[in-house]
């Protein structure tokens, strides 16, 4: 049997949406974003796309009904509210991408705001199957389910209404019920009135007291159960389209799970394609698992405004969604939005080194250094190789110099070394102990002499067998053979009062870190450049930012 499929939609423009491509699972579509980034436009954009009034191939008038008597359409009034002021005629632009089934060929078509009458309304054009008028929408039932259904019963005209197929098969509405709400309903009612809907219900309560939950499981086993009654009926039956706006309203988590695998088994029977919004944690995710096992029939869809207008993620995970959705922004001065990227090290030393060679730099504001946070290489190492997205992707791990080994020949794109060819406490020990008496550095307002240095490096020096007016770090550890830990000892000298006066001063010229680099311009060039692509990556595709708005991500050169 040849159905009808929407594959994707091209928004060029429509209110938030510009230059968006949503791509739909063959089953199920799960959109999910934060308010504000047009999830129901795009409901209301397939809803309108379609009719199910006449099947052009046959040239044969449909008029076919669900079980409580509404069309297979929705009207654009329903998933519509046109705006005078802004919604003017041009400014929406969609092209559509679809299988169609009466033809059996893939098809194309725009959808556009055009003037009818008053105000203007979408019309498709360009449909590629159409003879003739091709201003037409394509033949294939649609069910929309939009956020009326919600209404609260208290509030409607509310009425009982026994519908005649519901009355034949209500074994099987009471059944599907209860599957989806986990319940032993005995009973089942349809009601009219402000809405047309259908509940289960027990021998203790009825239609008039059940929960908002249950209505609107009642309102989607109906909507399917008329997808059923048309595929009994209609003999060119090519599949269905079902809308459903907010559908984990009122049930819970189990019940939302269990949704998935009704629709997803009905999609099945019935050639049915489902499109969806969702604010649900646990509907999302359990969306993305099925998305990884089937990548044809399931689909997440994820619109972030995080960074600009509105972008899409195709089937991103919850956690990733949640780290979006609680991603630190700043604005760049291209007047975009850019994530904070955080910065991991592996101990407070290299994040004072780090800091150092941030000084001053135009992309040091879109980092957040996490120093208080530390791993050592090989967890960091670990947590990278297992795929963990804020190590993986959304963030940068400077490493010291001196691993340089375990990262050879591996394509760690979020890890970046520190400069120099030792750990930054032997670095900078090394850097201070071969400044003579005499430099200028010695000459600072907090009396650090180099009497002082040598005094509160003394464990160090005697330790390493460290004398005369130079020293070679990296030497003299690899012959050290004492009992101590020469890592234990170069913190300790580190960690020590007097030093870290030092690093904590306001005085930049006497800041150790500071000397260094402004020492050591190349290779903190070097690095820099290295850190400027790193975080390029990370942005583009960790929190997939568009390439054009990384040009505010700079480094300055140090002066050779």
């Amino acid at each position: 049997m040849s159905t009808t499929k929407l594959k994707k939609l091209v928004i060029e423009k429509f209110r938030a949406l510009n230059n968006v491509e949503v791509e739909f699972g063959d089953h199920i579509t799960v959109i999910c974003g934060k308010n504000g980034t047009s999830k129901s436009s795009i409901l209301g954009i397939a809803a309108q796309i379609f009719s199910f009034e006449k099947d052009y191939v046959k040239n044969k008038n449909l008029s076919f009904r669900q079980i409580a008597g509404g069309a297979f359409k929705s009207q654009y009034s329903e998933h519509f509210r046109i705006s005078d002021k802004f919604d003017l005629s041009g400014s929406m632009t969609v092209n559509i991408e679809l299988d169609e089934g009466y033809t059996n060929q893939a098809a194309t078509a725009k959808l556009e705001l055009m003037k009818r009458g008053k105000s203007p309304r979408p019309v498709v054009r360009n449909n590629s199957i159409a003879t003739g008028n091709t201003s037409r929408n394509f033949t294939h039932p649609v069910i929309f389910l939009s956020l009326k259904r919600l209404y609260p019963i208290a509030d409607r005209d509310y009425e009982i209404n026994d519908f005649d197929y519901l009355q034949e098969h209500k074994q099987d509405f009471i059944a599907l019920t209860n599957e989806l709400l986990n319940r032993s309903s005995s009973h089942a009612t349809g009601t009219g009135g402000t809405i047309s809907s259908a509940v289960a219900h027990g021998e203790n309560y009825d239609q008039e007291s059940v929960s908002a939950g249950e209505d609107n499981a009642g309102q989607i086993i109906l909507a399917l159960m008329s997808f059923r009654k048309l595929k009994e009926e209609y003999p060119d039956y090519k599949g269905g389209l079902l809308l459903i706006d907010e559908a984990d309203a009122g049930l819970f988590p189990t019940a939302q799970v269990n949704l998935l695998k009704i629709l997803d088994r009905e999609c099945k029977s019935l050639n049915l394609q489902v499109v969806m919004t969702s604010h649900s944690p646990v509907l999302i995710e359990y969306a993305f698992e099925q998305s990884q096992k089937f990548k044809r029939k399931y689909k997440t869809v994820y619109l972030s405004n995080t960074f600009g207008d509105v972008q899409v993620m195709q089937d991103w995970s919850w956690a990733q969604i949640s780290a979006d959705i609680n991603t630190k922004t700043i604005a760049a001065a291209s007047g975009a939005s850019l994530p904070k990227v955080n910065v991991y090290f592996e101990d407070k030393e290299a994040a004072d080194f780090f800091a150092a060679l941030m000084s001053r730099q135009p992309v040091k504001k879109f980092t957040t250094p996490m120093s208080d946070i530390t791993l050592g290489c090989s967890n960091y190492l670990q947590l990278i190789q297992k795929g963990i997205p804020e190590f993986a992707q959304r963030s940068i791990v400077c490493l010291d110099a001196d691993q340089a080994l375990q990262i050879e020949g591996k394509n760690f794109k979020t890890v970046v070394l520190l400069p120099g060819a030792l750990p930054p406490d032997q670095l900078i020990f090394e850097h201070l102990y071969n400044l003579s008496a005499g430099h200028e550095f010695w000459k600072n307002d907090m009396q650090f002499t180099r009497d002082v240095f040598t005094n509160a490096a003394r464990e160090v020096i005697n330790e390493f067998a460290i004398n005369g007016d130079a020293a070679d770090v990296k030497t003299r550890v690899a012959a050290y053979q004492g009992e101590k830990k020469p890592r234990e000892v170069f913190k300790r000298f580190y960690k020590g009062e007097d030093f870290q006066n030092l690093v904590s001063s306001g005085a930049k010229p006497y800041n150790p870190w500071m000397h260094w680099v402004k020492n050591n311009p190349v290779v903190s060039n070097e690095f820099l450049e290295k850190f400027k692509t790193a975080i390029h990556d990370v942005m583009k595709n960790g929190y997939t930012v568009d390439v054009s708005k990384l040009t505010v991500l700079e480094v300055t050169p140090r002066k050779v």
